[in-house]
């Protein structure tokens, strides 16, 4: 038989294991874009110039509510050492909006992270696909949400693209109800310096609203 201090201490490891095995937490479910594969050898610098925003696909409450208020939209590309710099155009109330950002570069080439503004912090970006020279797929993860965007270079768009990017919108869960479809005029080449939306130095007090990363 055992002592009694023996057999208190034997009891309280057991006691503290079991402890232990109920407060270790399941393991977190991988994220989202972990899941899509990059543009293979993504090349910045082919990606860089003039992209137009045909449509985004997203769950977020934000993009069905506000998304009769969608502006033809512009995107600027100008790769860096170790980001791309991005200026996308689009107006509020018929004023053009100019908005500075960061695509910082990681490990993996067609990936990137961006610090954008609220508070569900930093955005994970994938290049999906593109052929450079007529239209990309990227993809966006903020808190944890997907959303699909169709970009391209000039409009209108090939069908076949565009069946591609639905067909991309549905493989990340989401479905057609989701897509928002983006005008085709009144894009926006330039803004004004108090028009100007820096989320790469300080930020202005002014915020115009426009779709969720």
């Amino acid at each position: 038989m055992l002592p009694p201090r023996t057999v208190l201490f034997s009891m309280a490891v057991l006691a503290a294991g079991v402890l232990g095995q109920r407060a270790r937490r399941p393991p977190r479910p991988p994220s989202p874009i972990s899941a899509i594969l990059p543009k293979a050898d993504f090349d910045a610098q082919q990606f860089a110039g003039t992209w137009l925003l045909v449509a985004v696909a997203a769950s977020c409450r934000f993009l069905q509510e506000q998304g009769h208020r969608a502006e033809a939209t512009t995107l600027h590309v100008d790769p860096q050492d170790t980001f791309m710099a991005v200026n996308t155009f689009r107006k509020l109330d018929g004023i053009c909006w100019q908005v500075r950002q960061l695509y910082r570069r990681t490990e993996a080439p067609g990936r990137f992270r961006l610090q954008a503004r609220g508070a569900s912090g930093e955005v994970l970006v994938a290049v999906g696909e593109t052929d450079y020279r007529s239209f990309a797929i990227l993809y966006l993860e903020r808190a944890r949400r997907l959303t699909v965007k169709l970009y391209a270079r000039s409009l209108p768009v090939d069908d076949s693209v565009v069946d591609m990017f639905e067909q991309r919108v549905q493989q990340a869960n989401l479905t057609q109800d989701h897509v928002l479809y983006f005008p085709k005029y009144g894009f926006c080449e330039a803004a004004d310096q108090f028009h100007v939306l820096d989320e790469v130095g300080r930020r202005g007090p002014q915020q115009p609203v426009a779709e969720e990363a």
